[in-house]
């Protein structure tokens, strides 16, 4: 791959379309193992847990290396740490789709993991570098991505299992990678907030508070969002007598809903001041709908909660790294992007085999939505505790200016 400097930047569906396309491709691939999981258990003889720990494996490579693709990206810039683990996270899928034992398969998904920590980072950064005065909405349009690539997975991936088998569809995904991380260079040359001063790049850009309180909210709105993508068909269609086909339409209203959510909030939050009510509102309306679950609600209202809860708990994600880019300001988005996506992938990787843990012990359903209701408020509450009166107005204000990857000012 080549890394020559490009004479003309990047425009702004070049920057949008490149990071939303990452995301989602990458979580084709990682979604890929969800809804290939009976080919995958049949194959390797994984138990269900083993199995639901697939994912799970991911996410902890990619919590391992977070902190240093985010150093990374302020260091050398977006465009190559990004090219660089799409090839490296593509490379890894094609280990897996070939693996010829267990062993090789999960060290082939512990290896994509840490690849995919070196995607969001750069796409943060380039994202808020071209669109500094709506980072918002169009962090929002880049992470509708990851509802958008499981979407992919549900529908694409299980008719080529069937009619080729599991690892030509996870062939498919490969492909997919493979694409974005060709046209990844394209990126050369983007608007990027201005660097760190020297000296400061092993510094956090956040305060400790800002880093506890973003990182709880970040932990356990993840974790659920992750537990509900999980465990969702499986409460239908044990509890609620879904059909498998019906239960996936519901994960897919939820994912989509969520896709489009993610833009909307993303769209309110950009007004000065409105980013951290927003999210603390969103978590107060998924604790909600988690304890409606809990209750037991059936029929149309069931559809309703699950409609609003994709909303809500899927589609806080935008806004969210939009208020990290407000706190970190110029030059630190990719570090503490990646510091809060250490949390985020610890809750990815924790809360969802704990709340199964809770129906195993319990033998109910009941314990794991009102558990999730708890942490999804309580994390509201820690959100709104912690930065509470410190909100700057706006990503301008923070992100005052944008200079080329090459050092040239742009915006």
């Amino acid at each position: 791959m080549s890394w020559r400097r490009r004479e003309a930047q990047p425009g702004a569906v070049t920057v949008v379309g490149l990071s939303l396309g990452a995301l989602t491709a990458s979580t084709f691939a990682i979604v890929a193992l969800g809804a290939l999981a009976p080919e995958l258990r049949d194959e390797f003889g994984f138990s269900s847990a083993e199995v639901g720990f697939l994912i799970s494996l991911v996410f902890i490579g990619g919590a391992i290396s977070s902190p240093r693709a985010g150093s990374l990206t302020d260091q050398i810039g977006p465009a190559a740490v990004l090219g660089w683990s799409l090839v490296l996270f593509t490379v890894a899928m094609v280990v897996a789709a070939t693996a010829p034992n267990a062993p090789v398969f999960l060290a082939a998904l512990c290896l994509a993991g840490v690849m995919y920590a070196g995607i969001n980072p750069p796409t943060n950064v380039v994202i808020a570098g071209r669109m500094a005065r709506k980072v918002g909405f169009f962090l929002s349009v880049k992470q509708s991505g990851v509802p958008l690539g499981g979407l992919l997975a549900g529908v694409v991936l299980p008719p080529v299992a069937l009619a080729f088998g599991w690892r030509w569809a996870l062939a498919v995904t490969v492909a997919a990678c493979a694409v974005i991380a060709a046209l990844s260079p394209r990126l050369r040359g983007a608007a990027v907030i201005g660097r760190s001063e020297p000296g400061q790049q092993g510094s956090s850009p956040l305060t400790r508070r800002d880093l506890v309180a973003l990182g709880v909210f970040g932990f356990a709105m993840s974790g659920t969002q992750w537990s509900v993508f999980a465990h969702l068909t499986v409460f239908l269609t044990d509890e609620r007598a879904f059909s498998l086909a019906l239960a996936g339409l519901a994960l897919g209203l939820v994912q989509g809903l969520g896709a489009g959510a993610r833009l909307v909030w993303g769209w309110v939050s950009d007004i000065p001041g409105r980013r951290l009510t927003i999210l603390v509102m969103l978590a107060g309306i998924g604790a909600i709908c988690l304890v409606a679950l809990a209750a037991g609600v059936r029929g149309l209202l069931l559809w309703l909660v699950l409609a609003i809860a994709g909303i809500a708990i899927v589609g806080w994600n935008g806004a969210y790294y939009a208020l990290i880019a407000d706190r970190a300001g110029a030059g630190g988005l990719g570090r503490a992007s990646a510091n809060s996506l250490v949390f985020i992938f610890g809750g990815s990787v924790v809360v969802p085999p704990f709340l199964g843990l809770s129906v195993d012990l319990s033998g109910s359903w009941r314990p794991f939505w009102a558990i999730a209701a708890a942490g999804v408020f309580l994390a509201g509450a820690a959100l709104w505790i912690g930065l509470r009166g410190r909100e700057p107005s706006a990503a301008s204000d923070r992100l005052p200016g944008a200079t080329r990857t090459g050092g040239r000012r742009s915006l």
